[in-house]
């Protein structure tokens, strides 16, 4: 980078989130690292080292986006990039779904996104130049069992980066989704279970789960210069997951053969 860039995590004190602002930092950025808990957002800004900063808020209310956006320029003088990363992952029949599930998903996920969104390119858009990456997932493309409003919010995200992209053009920004196939962490472990998700790993053809890294590596190269030509497009880090398709059970059943 020419000059010192500073960058927004939300929900960076713990998973992707994290990896995504260690990585950041290292490769030279300023860092602000957001989350609800204090001693993990301070973990992550020690992680981080000098430059990092930390904000506490709910990133569904709109005044917290506002203020992360605020709270960046008044430190760092000014705003560069924003990962719309923080999110809640919980799964319901679809039968007895309950709405305060739903609400909550779609007020972290989808309002956090338009938001953070907003707040973040109204200040970019005065230096015309920005760089805006939301965290979306394979699943908003696929029926999975329980994740009624997991995917759906997920797929109003990638459509409301679509929209984004278009409308910021002119501005100097690029919008783009960064979609991660599963990531082998706590969360998901303690989902599914580690014997799952090891089941799991065989329907990928590059037979793993992909590593926090190797999503943090993604979303670095899109806030770099040599990504200035994207945007409105959707990154999927998935190991050929999604590539595969209906046909993951004939990678299953190959799997299983050797």
């Amino acid at each position: 980078m020419p000059e010192q860039r500073t960058a927004v995590v939300t929900g960076s004190t713990k998973g992707l989130g994290r990896a995504m602002a260690l990585r950041l930092a290292r490769a030279g950025w300023r860092v602000v690292i957001h989350g609800t808990d204090a001693a993990r957002a301070q973990a992550v800004q020690a992680e981080c080292g000098v430059g990092a900063e930390t904000f506490l808020g709910d990133i569904a209310l709109r005044e917290t986006s506002e203020a992360l956006a605020r709270f960046a320029v008044d430190k760092t003088g000014r705003l560069d990039a924003w990962i719309s990363n923080a999110g809640l992952v919980k799964m319901e029949p679809f039968l007895e779904f309950s709405p305060e599930t739903w609400q909550r998903l779609v007020d972290i996920h989808l309002s956090g996104a338009f938001y953070g969104g907003q707040a973040a390119a109204r200040e970019m858009a005065k230096k015309r130049w920005g760089r805006i990456v939301h965290v979306s997932t394979i699943a908003a493309a696929f029926g999975q069992f329980g994740f009624a409003a997991y995917a759906a919010v997920k797929a109003g995200v990638e459509a409301l980066a679509r929209v984004m992209a278009v409308e910021l053009a002119s501005h100097g920004i690029t919008v783009n989704t960064v979609a991660p196939g599963p990531v082998w962490n706590e969360m998901l472990e303690g989902l599914y279970g580690a014997e799952r998700l090891r089941e799991r790993e065989r329907t990928i053809p590059l037979q793993r789960m992909a590593n926090a890294e190797e999503v943090a590596a993604a979303v670095e190269w899109l806030l770099s210069e040599e990504a200035g030509y994207m945007t409105g497009q959707i990154l999927r880090v998935d190991g050929g997951a999604s590539a595969a398709g209906p046909f993951t059970l004939e990678v299953y059943r190959r799997s299983t053969a050797r």
